[in-house]
């Protein structure tokens, strides 16, 4: 019995340690729930906090609004390509949570290489008509190529102004090109390496998770040692508790999935707000009932050929019994 349990705990916390914290295993999840949709609210989000925090940003920057920034983004990036971002922060965060690396970072380098070309004048244009119309003094400060929202908002010019403007967009494109960082942070490193560093916890708690299969393991060798005393006994002793183990770890994997996925609901909402940036912490879970069932494959695969191996030990046994009842 203490096998068993030891068995069906170590299957499921030693595949959680496993896959719980692979990018791979929430890039899949993304794909299945289609949430990679989620990207440009992610980059939207971290380049409005960017260019807030930074005093150096220029003002018409820091007047662009969270929707102003997503339009942006999805005016330059495809989809393909605002897949390749999501994937690069995912992969970001987790080399942060792995301890690969100190914070977590995005490259702006294709966003910005867009920004200079066609689909950045479009991306001006699809801003400023969803501001509000142009007053005669905005009207002079634009002609005048001074596009500034300090003072003045961003405002929405006459149809037949747009095409003259489209010299003052590409100057004022290449200006903002320079100001919008090579990078995002999405995870800073101010409290890598302290003791509020979250990552420290969590270590702990992954590292009994990885030791875990030793126990099963050394109790499968305590039993071999003292009570097998033949090739039947070998097969009962190992052949039960493999088919138990197994069986009751596949039916786990099967039905226990909204057990898991609440316990990791738990376990985000207590550690997650420092592990994670805000909007990739909530496209994350979003996607639990998807991460639950990445993470409980492998589970069931693990238990089923456990139990398996169990059953023709048991058989084995069956017949080797019989076979000596015989003789």
């Amino acid at each position: 019995m203490l096998f068993v349990i030891s068995g069906i705990t170590t299957l499921l916390f030693f595949n959680i340690e496993r896959t719980a914290f692979n990018s791979a295993t929430y890039k899949q999840a993304f794909e299945n729930q289609k949430l990679y949709e989620r990207m440009p609210d992610i980059l939207a989000n971290a380049l409005l906090t960017s260019t807030s925090e930074n005093i150096n940003a220029d003002p018409y920057l820091k007047a662009l609004s969270v929707e102003d920034w997503k339009a942006t983004v999805t005016s330059l990036l495809p989809p393909e390509e605002s897949k390749a971002l999501a994937d690069s922060a995912l992969d970001a965060v987790f080399d942060y949570v792995n301890g690969r690396t100190d914070s977590a970072v995005i490259s702006l380098a294709l966003f910005k290489s867009h920004l200079t070309g066609n689909s950045g004048v479009a991306a001006i244009q699809k801003i400023l008509q969803a501001q509000p119309t142009c007053t005669a003094e905005q009207l002079l400060q634009i002609g005048l190529g001074f596009v500034k929202t300090g003072d003045v908002a961003l405002c929405n010019p006459p149809q037949e102004l747009m095409g003259l403007m489209t010299p003052l967009f590409e100057s004022q494109l290449q200006v903002m090109t320079i100001a919008i960082p090579n990078q995002v942070t999405l995870i800073p490193a101010t409290r890598s390496g302290t003791p509020a560093d979250p990552r420290i916890k969590l270590n702990w708690a992954r590292t009994v998770m990885k030791i875990m299969p030793v126990f099963p393991l050394l109790l499968l060798f305590c039993v071999t040692i003292f009570a097998v005393r033949s090739l039947v006994d070998w097969l009962k002793w190992w052949g039960y508790p493999f088919l138990i183990t197994g069986g009751s770890t596949a039916l786990i994997a099967l039905v226990g999935a909204p057990l898991l996925g609440y316990s990791i609901q738990l376990v985000l909402q207590s550690q997650g707000f420092g592990l994670l940036p805000p909007i990739l912490f909530s496209a994350i879970g979003e996607t639990i009932g998807a991460v639950t069932g990445e993470i409980l494959r492998p589970v069931l695969i693990e238990g089923s050929i456990l139990a398996i191996i169990g059953l023709g030990m048991v058989l084995a046994t069956l017949f080797t019994s019989k076979k000596e009842n015989r003789l």
